[in-house]
């Protein structure tokens, strides 16, 4: 007989979804995922998306916390976003309810801005799992990297987020994998992509030397044209310009804030594999933690903080 839910904590990103369904304890009951972001909800039926993914696990009606883009202009509802410094531990006092689903309580984590200026940066779900380390490892200062379709490389000082910055890595080579003349130079679509390390050294080196990007990813191409990139490894190729830019301008700008070389980053298995190859390379340690691990405690600490699950004893 499977335990009581407390709680259904949700990550609802742009191209995909997962949940847990959580304990009085926090514990993990259940887990389940899909590819049912915000581009593939018809209509914004979010409600009724929501009640075909949640299903059984709505019957005990318990509170639903969710984070990520779910809350941005094109979500459900948007939520404002908090300013940095932005004390995480305070994330669950600034949740924006949905009303009217069911009678349920479900409540919105805000994302967070940075803006100076004519600067400005934005992050939705980030925070979360970045709280998530700080409740899983103590860990109340120093630099976070969040890889993604977004990638963020993020400065926590005493709890709190005070600076950050987003590079398009993942959406850029999504697109240029996809579209365009370098995807002409590529395999061709539905046929298996293999990590090529080579490749991938071979592209991170040229980055990291200083060239600009779009001169660099023309490169894909006049390379492919003379036989010195072949189709299989031009992927792995492009993948190593991308990251090697974003990683070469993210250590400048640690640089002048006069952070040092030890990084936490949260992401899935898969890319933080990436990175950690591409890390070596520029002398720098990453503490490596799967945002799955991180993500459930810390939405259900913010539950807790809103009052829509009680506090256990210690």
């Amino acid at each position: 007989m499977r335990d009581p839910i407390a709680c259904i904590a949700i990550d609802w990103g742009t191209s995909n979804r997962r949940a847990w369904a959580l304990g009085i304890d926090g514990r993990m009951v259940a887990a389940r995922n899909d590819d049912q972001g915000l581009l593939a909800i018809a209509e914004r039926d979010f409600a009724g998306s929501l009640r075909r993914f949640a299903g059984d696990w709505l019957d005990g009606r318990p509170p639903i916390i969710m984070a990520g883009m779910i809350g941005s202009r094109a979500g459900w509802r948007e939520v404002p976003y908090l300013e940095t410094p932005a004390d995480l531990m305070t994330l669950g006092r600034q949740l924006m309810p949905i009303e009217g689903f069911d009678g349920l309580r479900v409540r919105i984590v805000p994302g967070v801005a940075r803006v100076a200026g004519d600067s400005a940066d934005v992050m939705r779900g980030e925070e979360c799992q970045m709280l998530g380390a700080m409740l899983t490892r103590g860990q109340r200062d120093g630099i976070f990297l969040l890889p993604g379709t977004h990638a963020k490389w993020a400065l926590l000082k005493d709890g709190a987020l005070v600076d950050f910055r987003t590079y398009m890595t993942g959406e850029l080579y999504g697109l240029l994998r996809h579209n365009g003349s370098l995807a002409q130079v590529m395999p061709p679509k539905g046929e298996a992509e293999i990590f090529d390390a080579d490749a991938f050294d071979r592209g991170l080196a040229r980055a990291l030397e200083g060239d600009g990007i779009t001169h660099l990813l023309f490169s894909v191409r006049s390379l492919s044209l003379f036989a010195k990139l072949q189709p299989a490894t031009a992927p792995s190729y492009l993948s190593g310009l991308l990251v090697g830019a974003e990683m070469r301008d993210a250590l400048a700008w640690l640089q002048d804030q006069g952070a040092g070389k030890r990084i936490t980053a949260i992401g899935s298995a898969r890319l933080l594999e990436t990175y950690d190859r591409a890390a070596s390379h520029c002398g720098i340690t990453l503490d490596r933690l799967e945002s799955d691990d991180i993500l459930p405690p810390a939405l259900f600490a913010i539950a807790q903080g809103a009052g829509l699950v009680a506090k256990t004893a210690a």
